[in-house]
């Protein structure tokens, strides 16, 4: 799970949003189940703060992937916008550990653009 650190983001609470995400995998016992991660701007910075979940399927991390700051449209990939704290609790407690993705949640990536 990575939670943005776009500056955009930064000040729209992402820094409280990967807060909650560390205090919630850790209060579930989830932190073996998850990696938590601070990513680059995703490029959707007026739908922050951004977190994108993907599903470890296994794939050899390529250091030159964009998928630091870009959606990669891979299988299992979820992408979340307008995050809070208490947004971020319910994706870990039923998306991470009950594998059921929030959909209200989901953001979409194709409804504006930053310029």
């Amino acid at each position: 799970m990575s939670v943005c650190k776009g500056s955009s983001c930064r000040a729209g609470g992402s820094d409280a949003v990967h807060v909650a995400a560390r205090e919630a995998l850790t209060e579930k016992g989830l932190q073996a189940r998850c990696e938590l991660y601070r990513g680059g701007c995703y490029g959707f910075c007026h739908m922050g703060p951004n977190v994108v979940v993907r599903e470890d399927t296994g794939r050899k991390r390529d250091p030159l992937s964009p998928e630091d700051y870009q959606l990669m449209g891979w299988p299992g990939e979820v992408y979340y916008s307008g995050m809070t704290a208490e947004k971020m609790r319910r994706v870990v407690a039923e998306h991470i550990q009950d594998d059921a993705p929030v959909r209200e949640l989901f953001g979409q990536p194709d409804s504006g653009d930053d310029d």
